[in-house]
């Protein structure tokens, strides 16, 4: 994994388009209280958007599985700030999940704080994201949206993503959204 530009050791400060200054880095295992504390700042509706039910918690199960990636299969970035006292606040994350059946394809997500959507940070995520994918050799992103979440939706398909399905049945009015990744070995791989 140290090959891969997103590993470890990856550390990365951009700034939101508010100016708010943000470290991306890799999710580690002991990132479980700064999960925690992130979904406590997420508002009903955001938490239904992300899970698809209205959670009021999450399971020790779950932060331990949202936060024990292997960066290869299951890889996750966090979008942080870093305060005066040295103390980091997650604001953001993003993953994917690499489909058994499909190893050129992964299951992806991302969540952003209420605080802080609408100021480009979904848009940066979903960019390293997409780079890591590569460096993976995972050619094709899905996610599973609501067709209600029109923020989310719309920067998809700045990425280029199309609809595949509509999941009528559940109820939930679930969209799934195919984001191709482009990168050679992608094409390469295709063709072959």
């Amino acid at each position: 994994m140290e090959a891969f530009r997103f590993n470890s050791n990856y550390r990365e400060q951009e700034r939101l388009e508010t100016g708010v200054p943000v470290l991306l880095r890799l999710v580690r295992p002991r990132d479980g209280r700064l999960l925690l504390d992130g979904f406590e700042r997420l508002s009903p509706e955001s938490r239904y958007r992300r899970f698809f039910a209205y959670r009021k918690d999450l399971s020790p199960i779950e932060v331990e599985l949202f936060t024990h990636c292997d960066g290869v299969d299951h890889f996750a970035i966090g979008a942080l700030l870093e305060r005066e006292d040295g103390v980091e606040e997650g604001v953001g994350i993003a993953r994917f999940v690499r489909l058994a059946k499909t190893p050129v394809a992964a299951e992806a997500a991302i969540t952003i704080i209420d605080d802080y959507q609408g100021q480009g940070l979904g848009r940066l995520l979903l960019e390293r994201l997409l780079w890591a994918a590569a460096e993976r050799r995972i050619c094709e992103m899905r996610f599973s949206v609501l067709a209600e979440n029109k923020p989310m939706l719309s920067l998809l398909r700045k990425f280029g993503a199309a609809k595949r399905g509509h999941d009528v049945e559940a109820g939930l009015g679930v969209v799934e959204v195919v984001l191709p990744v482009l990168d050679r070995a992608c094409e390469e791989a295709s063709l072959a």
